[in-house]
């Protein structure tokens, strides 16, 4: 069998995704497994021996610049794609974007139903619909799809001992963590960022060598402002999606915003914990290991309330009191 997973961004989301691969190869191992990316995070799926093909195209790309030549090279990167003649596709997005893509691949395609998609009318353009509430957990969702379309029976006890599904290649200029604590301060959302003064705090309750995480200018700001309050903060060198996945795998452990590199290190089993304000806590799944914090804001999690920056209202006490529940040399 020879099957598509359509999970075009972005890194968190991806992410979650990617936990299916170990369950479909463990229990169908002759299937192939091709997955179709957006060109900007095809780095955080490299290197997977699950995935036998990454196909890629630059949606990202096309949105800066809607121009009838991106349009083109979009529509043929599509067509080689059609070529491989999937046995069938799984849309794990359930975006419009997502759906017309898969369905301009194959006539065969597996996704949300109406009400269980983020984007209902994606729905349309599936043959086989899976109902999974909204509302649910987003990794167990991925997993309620591939149990459907496999005819499984994959729990949350087998998610929660699941192998690392992040790999990174020797070959690059890796840069160790050297098992120290790690920030991780930027999202995507300044709402999602916890206010680095706290941060600061948090480090002063931790009082160990730390690490900070940056991946744009405002972040590199924020990481260069935290080394310049304490002498155990370092900020750590600018890194590609390769170096930052061998890096979290170095760690003691992360701890940051509701963003792509902090859910690396619950896809590499490395301990964790998310600081969750507007957004749902359903974003992350929870383990001995990977633990998470919430204002008290209630979340709609069909419409992100953007006005709620109760994130800041999260004392780094609070946070320090988890940090000091993990027994590290256990792990």
């Amino acid at each position: 069998m020879k099957i598509l997973i359509v999970r075009l961004s972005a890194i968190g989301d991806i992410i979650h995704s990617a936990v299916v691969l170990e369950f479909i190869k463990k229990y169908s191992p002759d299937t192939q497994i091709d997955w179709l990316v957006d060109s900007a995070f095809s780095g955080i799926l490299e290197h997977n021996p699950n995935i036998k093909k990454i196909h890629t195209i630059d949606l990202k790309k096309l949105k800066s610049n809607k121009s009838f030549k991106n349009l083109l090279s979009i529509l043929n990167q599509i067509k080689q794609i059609k070529r491989e003649n999937y046995d069938f596709v799984i849309d794990l997005q359930g975006l419009l974007k997502s759906a017309i893509v898969s369905r301009l691949i194959s006539k065969n395609i597996i996704g949300y139903s109406f009400s269980s998609a983020k984007e209902g009318i994606a729905s349309l353009f599936y043959t086989k619909k899976v109902i999974s509430d909204y509302s649910e957990n987003k990794i167990l969702r991925n997993i309620f799809v591939i149990n459907s379309a496999f005819n499984l029976n994959i729990s949350a006890d087998e998610v929660k001992n699941k192998q690392s599904h992040l790999f990174y290649s020797a070959s690059d200029n890796l840069i160790s963590a050297e098992n120290k604590v790690v920030f991780i301060v930027g999202s995507s959302m300044e709402q999602k960022n916890y206010p680095k003064e706290k941060f600061l705090q948090l480090a002063n309750l931790i009082n160990e060598e730390i690490f900070i995480i940056w991946g744009n200018e405002q972040e590199k700001e924020i990481a260069k402002w935290l080394e310049n309050q304490s002498q155990k903060i370092k900020s750590a060198p600018k890194m590609n999606l390769n170096q930052l996945k061998y890096f979290i795998s170095t760690a003691k452990i992360v701890i940051g915003n509701d963003t792509g590199p902090t859910h690396i290190a619950w896809a590499m089993n490395k301990p964790s914990i998310i600081i969750f304000g507007l957004t749902p806590v359903e974003q992350a799944f929870q383990t001995k290991i990977n633990k998470i914090i919430k204002s008290k804001t209630k979340v709609n999690h069909r419409k992100i309330d953007k006005k709620d920056f109760s994130i800041k209202t999260i004392p780094p006490e609070d946070i320090y009191k988890i940090y000091l529940s993990f027994q590290f040399e256990n792990f």
